[in-house]
């Protein structure tokens, strides 16, 4: 009897070690790990409103972009915003120096001298001096276009008054619009990637250092965040779109 127990202890004993070698000699394949998903499509959607421009920069989720554009609009008082905005359903830049109101044509017949002129609106420039200060954007006021080199396109460009001179050096441009609350936040891209496309196609992808001869290779990433703010008590508000472009250097 002893010996049947004994032997029903051994034989169990193998078993056990056999299933462990079993064990430990299985793999198992690994779950596939799905496409990251980003936490915004917004950049998506501006690249693909654009045309020449696509080619040159791609565009990605960015938190802190998000984080910078809240806090900038946090600082901005709800009169200020409803007391200067009132441009109906057209983006506008907003820049450091105010918003930029193009009125080409209004009430032209009654006054030619006022045809094309573009009125600053100063009330909203604390959002963009804080969200200018927050990304350290080389344009510093914000600027898409300005004629003294200043704008989204020259600095990227490293465009100066005496022509081009490339170095390696990163660098981050921003541009910042505000619109009506009403218009749907698609349509509202879409003239904001019209308005940047020709500034995304001009962009170098290479460049040339006169001084040491050398040759760059840039790569341009994209990023957009929209903050809504109320403007009103019963509801009315308007979104800001900020869109941040980081230059790159891929090869020295």
């Amino acid at each position: 009897m002893k010996l049947k127990k004994i032997a029903s202890l051994m034989l169990a004993g193998v078993m056990a070690v056999s299933m462990l070698a079993g064990c430990s000699t299985t793999t198992v394949d690994p779950e596939p790990t799905p496409d990251p998903t980003p936490n915004s499509n917004y950049g998506t959607t501006l690249w693909n409103y654009l045309d020449e421009g696509k080619k040159n920069i791609t565009f990605e989720a960015n938190s802190t972009l998000d984080g910078y554009l809240q806090t900038a609009v946090n600082g901005v008082g709800s009169l200020a915003v409803y007391n200067s905005y009132w441009l109906g359903d057209t983006i506008v830049e907003v820049n450091t120096d105010g918003i930029k109101v193009d009125v080409s044509g209004v009430d032209s017949d009654k006054d030619d001298n006022k045809a094309n002129q573009v009125y600053l609106l100063d009330s909203l420039t604390g959002a963009a001096k804080r969200l200018q200060s927050l990304t350290g954007a080389a344009n510093e006021t914000l600027a898409v276009t300005s004629q003294d080199y200043t704008g989204m396109e020259a600095v990227l460009n490293e465009i100066g008054k005496t022509g081009m001179n490339k170095t390696d050096d990163d660098i981050t441009a921003v541009a910042l619009y505000v619109v009506d609350g009403g218009v749907d936040i698609d349509n509202a891209l879409y003239d904001v990637a019209q308005d940047l496309d020709e500034v995304f196609m001009d962009l170098d992808y290479t460049g040339n250092n006169e001084d040491n001869g050398r040759e760059y290779v840039y790569k341009y990433t994209g990023s957009v965040s929209v903050v809504s703010k109320a403007i009103s008590r019963d509801g009315a508000n308007v979104n800001f779109i900020a869109v941040q472009v980081d230059r790159t250097t891929v090869q020295r």
